[in-house]
């Protein structure tokens, strides 16, 4: 049990959307082939960031490798840094499939890489596969490839065709970010109940209104690998500080260089421009160093703007406002 313990924080931040925003990628830089869509289903969906909005590639009965590709766009092998993959809202244990990433400079695809996985979250990893044990979300760490400018997920089933149509929410791949030390003492936290609206009558009397009490399903419920889990109801907030922050894990080593942007290593890069502010949603981890399923994580969107004050020579401090999102 991690009872929610924040300690030294990692961030999970989709590159995808970020070059998506930027212009340097196109809806059309996604692509897939194999297996088709199932009717209502889009492959752009699957970039929506929402976790509840499952979509269904038909694959049941069949045993046809699927293939979702993206083109970075993004030439320079160190500017393409991406070394996650999140997947959401999936039922692959139920549809007996499992998932590897392969990368090429060649949009054909004529000499692939298979970067190595490592297991975060529901990914036990067998032949260079991570294979989910539960419906759910899955989410692995890979090494960074050379020719990585185009990245395509490989579906296939494990080895008796696929036991149903395959199903996901959210495809986040990106670059993690861990923070370079704990926030201070004074973190606050909050449920919020935004959903429910009292009303007191005439009389004195007091009734309620729920127009949602908590986060809709993932096929599963959120951050569980259960199907009769109890869920979590209410929105999370996230209120801290990180004090002493030197301003090389601040800001980029300059701010307008697009080179720059691209490889810093730095919050205001790697969490606040990627993210341009509040506008996308990422995956929040409590602590680097601990991950569960169920406890140790949090879809958000940042809830304030960037603002940090220097202290000391080159020194800063900072706050993180963080509001949990669906």
């Amino acid at each position: 049990m991690s009872y929610q313990r924040i300690v030294t924080p990692r961030v999970y931040v989709s590159s995808v959307n970020w070059l998506l925003g930027l212009g340097k990628m196109a809806t059309t830089d996604i692509t897939s082939s194999g297996l088709s869509m199932a009717s209502g289903s889009t492959l752009i969906d699957m970039f929506d960031l929402r976790p509840s909005n499952v979509q269904t590639i038909t694959a049941n009965g069949v045993g046809t490798t699927h293939y979702i590709k993206m083109d970075t766009n993004v030439e320079t092998d160190a500017n393409q840094d991406a070394n996650f993959l999140l997947i959401m809202g999936h039922n692959f244990n139920t549809a007996t499939a499992k998932f590897k990433i392969e990368t090429d400079d060649n949009d054909s695809y004529s000499s692939v890489s298979t970067p190595t996985m490592t297991e975060v979250v529901n990914a036990t990893i067998t032949g260079g596969y991570a294979v989910p044990a539960a419906d759910g979300w899955s989410l692995v760490t890979f090494t960074q490839a050379t020719d990585n400018k185009n990245v395509r997920i490989v579906f296939d089933d494990r080895g008796s065709n696929y036991g149903a149509h395959i199903q996901l929410s959210v495809i986040s791949l990106g670059e993690h970010f861990t923070f370079p030390h704990s926030p201070d003492m004074q973190i606050e936290k909050s449920l919020t109940f935004e959903g429910v609206k009292l009303i007191e009558s005439i009389g004195g009397n007091t009734y309620s209104n729920a127009s949602y009490l908590a986060s809709p399903q993932w096929n599963t419920s959120p951050f569980f690998t259960a199907d009769n889990a109890v869920r979590k109801t209410g929105r999370l907030n996230v209120e801290m500080d990180f004090s002493y922050i030197t301003d090389t894990d601040l800001f980029p080593e300059e701010l307008y260089d697009p080179t720059k942007q691209s490889t810093s290593n730095s919050i205001m890069t790697n969490l606040v421009q990627r993210t341009f502010g509040g506008h996308d949603p990422f995956l929040f981890q409590f602590d680097s160093a601990t991950a569960t399923s169920d406890d140790s994580f949090m879809w958000c969107r940042l809830n304030s703007d960037f603002q940090a004050t220097q202290v000391a020579n080159q020194i800063w401090n900072m706050n993180l406002s963080l509001r949990e999102t669906w």
